[in-house]
């Protein structure tokens, strides 16, 4: 099963488990959160148990629910991911269909954006525009980040996911589609000059994440669908001809790769597929060992911190407790585990 959101959260709603552990937190912060990163806790489906956890690098302490203890409301149902933008965190919270803006210096409210249906991600192209996908519409919406008004829509013709801008272009990741037969195995490409799709890439099944390397090309990794439909693969995309350049078959279709991420310089990729692997942007082929072995973690979502290259994952247990946050050397040797919330998805540092 690739569909890692919406089949398996339903799937485990109802489902309770009574292991527990104490961990010792931070109390809640009033003031400057410091030097760290936020964890996005997706929360289950239909629950409204979504929540936001800040991880402090320099005292190695987590403060859970930040989100409700600076501004006494509940973040939501499903906080789907965040984005940074100067000062302030835009919180996309899929199933509430807002994205609530915060200050990310302390957490506090700032505003929020409404009128979204399931808004998924949010790409910035400057200070007055800002694109965010939807899995339920057949178009991005055009928001200003500073008067929190959505000033248009792209028409797509199929769900978008991921986002990246690079070479003055959005690339957008077509993922599956319910509510039609278009295809989900192409990346479109935008012109945000014209808010208007001007090419579309034909790549592999379900393109689920893509970074941008140190010399300006696009990588794509692509689960194959999340019915197994295609062998999945590593896709090396050019950003200026949308030529694919290079193509990494993985061995086996039930490989349900996931979460490409990249370090600070651009040179080396890393990617969830049950374990975690790492590549160098110049490796002619696909790892054939683990960086880091899964051994009874359900690795879900994954990170590399800008400032000393140390790698972030989250385990998402077993999608109803809470999930934990493990930290490693660049090596792989484990420096740390504390708990987070229920199913702790994406990595923000800050």
């Amino acid at each position: 099963m690739k569909l890692r959101h919406y089949f398996l959260i339903l799937a485990v709603i109802g489902f309770f488990s009574c292991q527990d552990e104490t961990v010792m937190v931070d109390p809640p912060p009033f003031g400057s959160l410091g030097k760290g990163f936020f964890i996005i806790n997706q929360g289950n489906f239909t629950l409204a148990n979504a929540s936001l956890s800040f991880f402090n690098t320099d005292s190695a302490k987590m403060t859970n629910h930040i989100f409700y203890k600076v501004n006494n409301v509940p973040l939501g149902d499903v906080a789907q991911s965040m984005v940074l933008w100067e000062n302030y965190g835009f919180i996309v919270v899929n199933n509430s269909g807002i994205i609530y803006v915060i200050d990310k210096n302390d957490a506090s409210y700032v505003g929020k954006i409404t009128g979204l249906q399931s808004p998924r991600f949010m790409c910035f192209i400057h200070q007055g525009k800002a694109y965010v996908s939807d899995i339920q519409r057949p178009e991005i919406a055009v928001v200003d980040p500073i008067s929190f008004n959505i000033t248009d829509k792209i028409y797509t013709g199929k769900s978008v996911e991921n986002m990246v801008f690079v070479n003055n272009k959005v690339f957008a990741c077509n993922w599956s589609d319910y509510y039609t037969t278009k295809p989900n195995n192409t990346i479109q490409v935008i012109d945000p000059e014209v808010d208007r799709v001007i090419d579309s890439i034909v790549v592999v099944k379900e393109p689920n994440s893509m970074v941008v390397d140190s010399e300006g090309f696009l990588w794509v990794l692509c689960s194959g669908g999340y019915m197994n439909e295609e062998i999945p693969a590593l896709l090396r995309i050019n950003t200026t001809s949308h030529e694919i350049q290079k193509k990494f078959i993985f061995p086996d279709i039930a490989f349900s790769p996931n979460q490409l991420t990249v370090n600070l310089t651009g040179d080396t990729l890393y990617f969830i597929n049950q374990d975690i692997y790492r590549l160098s942007i110049q490796d002619s082929q696909l790892p054939l060992l683990p960086l880091i072995e899964s051994e009874n973690r359900t690795f879900y979502a994954l990170a590399i911190d800008p400032s000393n290259n140390q790698i972030v994952v989250s385990d998402a247990k077993n999608y109803v407790q809470d999930g934990y946050i493990y930290r490693f050397q660049s090596n792989g040797t484990l420096i740390d585990s504390i708990k987070s919330g229920v199913i702790p998805g994406q990595i923000v540092f800050n």
